[in-house]
């Protein structure tokens, strides 16, 4: 068994619900490279075809604009519009006039750096054209490409073959078993890592997530069984249940407060 100093721990910076970093710029990506993880992009397409990283599909939750963009959606706005929008003060004031990335400059960001991996989570991009542009940048092995559909997942690694992907799994507990049991039956056809969603009890003591640990050493089994990650989304983590989900052998997390989550890492790492 592999000491716990020498085990590989990988991380992605979950950009959807994180207030350490203004979400889903390149501030945020530049961050988590330089912590060494991997930052999560959600794809999305402007009026004039271009895709760009953001989460919803108005920009009201976390970009500061005029009010004629107010509940207007992104596939109705324009490059040049978005650009004119403020990605950054709506977290904190010192990060005012940040900009909304495009994917492009993103890979433009990567070329020439093979240890700078992204997440590519869809939300509105044709895949045909989201894969040439991939392609184009010669950057296929430094993303993961992931959505809740494994289809979608189908479908890229039929583009780009030595591209990852990976299957995320959300909802309340029940529902993310069934979904799991679901790929399991057709062996993850399509997938290189799984992600499930680690949600809270209402009422919690011992344990706090209503995934149950002997499913997760069941999926963890399975997942590697199989030569694929297993990663988890832990929206909400404290030092002993992350030490326990480290325990059972799960090495890959999406989290949103990486200092944080590193600094337990670096504890568990000193344990017996």
């Amino acid at each position: 068994m592999m000491n716990k100093k020498d085990q590989k721990v990988c991380w992605q910076f979950h950009q959807s619900t994180n207030e350490e970093m203004p979400q889903n710029t390149m501030e945020a990506f530049v961050y988590a490279w330089d912590l060494g993880g991997i930052p999560e992009l959600d794809i999305r397409t402007t009026k004039d075809k271009v895709i760009i990283a953001f989460h919803d599909d108005t920009p009201d939750r976390t970009a500061s604009t005029d009010q004629s963009f107010e509940n207007k959606k992104i596939s109705e706005c324009t490059l040049e519009e978005i650009k004119g929008w403020d990605a950054g003060s709506k977290l904190d004031d010192k990060y005012k006039g940040i900009q909304v990335p495009t994917l492009e400059e993103t890979l433009q960001a990567m070329t020439g750096y093979p240890d700078r991996l992204v997440y590519l989570d869809l939300k509105d991009v044709d895949l045909s054209a989201l894969a040439k542009m991939i392609q184009d940048y010669h950057l296929a092995e430094q993303v993961i490409f992931t959505h809740k559909n494994q289809q979608n997942c189908i479908t890229m690694k039929q583009y780009l073959k030595n591209m990852k992907t990976m299957l995320w799994i959300g909802g309340k507990g029940q529902a993310i078993k069934d979904k799991f049991n679901t790929a399991l039956q057709n062996d993850f056809e399509g997938l290189d890592q799984v992600q499930l969603h680690l949600n809270d009890l209402e009422n919690f003591t011992d344990w706090r997530y209503q995934l149950e640990p002997s499913f997760l050493e069941h999926a963890v089994k399975e997942v590697t069984n199989r030569g694929l990650d297993l990663e988890v989304l832990p929206y909400k983590f404290d030092k002993d249940t992350l030490f326990a989900l480290l325990d059972m052998g799960i090495y890959w997390y999406a989290v949103d407060e990486p200092k944080r989550f590193l600094s337990y890492v670096q504890q568990w790492r000193q344990t017996v």
